[in-house]
């Protein structure tokens, strides 16, 4: 099923990148995880070490920057205002949280059509880490809402317009049940899931569209022009995708449809059955000795 999205390759052509960036990732997996998750089982050791990695080192600084500014805020210094570098690193964490839950569902449904358990480890860990930056950030922001209610206001419609569209994005994966586990309200991504269901190849298509449209003009809003770490926020994208391998994309470098990756399966798994069936034969035509 593919949206009119531009293919994410083209952000690695910067040498930073937005957390808005990392959001239109998230979303662009979303639309396209069927690429994903039906194609080959085996995913490169050195694309999650990647991802971890530059996770984890994005986990450093925020945990290092929100105890400055938990400092800060605790003895208030007239000629010190962290509020605006205090709300590119909370803004960040927002924004990139959609990514981190669609690509955290997304491996995790992988997996378990595989049957393997090769990411979960990587993805549950992010994916936890993510959160208690994430409540953190809150709870500063909470604590020194009365300094600045400009900013609050701006975070928080921030955390609700991101925390609808991770559950619409959720809701587009193959498997609701295995990605309402990453969802704001459950419920609400089972209910997204389910439109599916109903609907048209064309239909399911053109909402895609739609909703690709839609959240690229909605994730710049109100957004700094500025990012927290552009250099991580890089290399975490980068790891991400040396996931999809070339077998996950078309002759013009444009994601193949969901029902092209199953087109392919179909077309493997009956091979593969023809192929055992003339082995099958081969061994009954086989003279058979025996001694009496």
């Amino acid at each position: 099923m593919e949206a009119s999205i531009i293919i994410p390759v083209n952000f690695l052509k910067k040498q930073t990148m937005h957390a808005s960036q990392l959001a239109e990732l998230g979303s662009w997996i979303a639309l396209h995880a069927g690429n994903f998750i039906y194609g080959e089982n085996h995913q490169p050791s050195l694309a999650a070490t990647n991802y971890w990695t530059a996770s984890k080192v994005r986990l450093q600084r925020w945990v290092a920057a929100l105890k400055m500014f938990e400092q800060d805020f605790a003895n208030c210094d007239p000629g010190h205002d962290p509020w605006p570098a205090f709300e590119i690193v909370v803004q960040e964490i927002l924004l990139s949280e959609l990514l981190t839950r669609v690509w955290s569902a997304t491996v995790i449904t992988h997996d378990w059509y595989h049957q393997q358990d090769e990411m979960h480890g990587v993805a549950h860990s992010v994916h936890v880490a993510h959160i208690e930056a994430k409540n953190r950030a809150i709870r500063i922001l909470l604590h020194a809402r009365p300094q600045n209610e400009a900013v609050f206001d701006r975070l928080n419609r921030l955390r609700r317009r991101v925390e609808r569209w991770t559950d619409m994005f959720l809701g587009q994966l193959p498997n609701g049940e295995k990605a309402s586990v990453f969802g704001f309200d459950r419920s609400r991504v089972l209910d997204f899931n389910r439109e599916q269901d109903d609907a048209l190849e064309s239909e399911i298509v053109m909402r895609q569209r739609v909703i690709a449209a839609s959240f690229s003009v909605d994730v710049v809003r109100d957004q700094t022009p500025y990012a927290a770490n552009p250099d991580l926020n890089r290399e975490l994208a980068a790891g991400i995708l040396d996931f999809f391998t070339a077998d996950r994309f078309d002759s013009n470098s444009m994601p193949k449809s969901t029902r092209m990756i199953w087109m392919e399966k179909a077309q493997i798994d009956t091979q593969l059955l023809l192929d055992e069936l003339v082995d099958f034969e081969n061994e009954a035509e086989q003279p058979r000795f025996s001694l009496k």
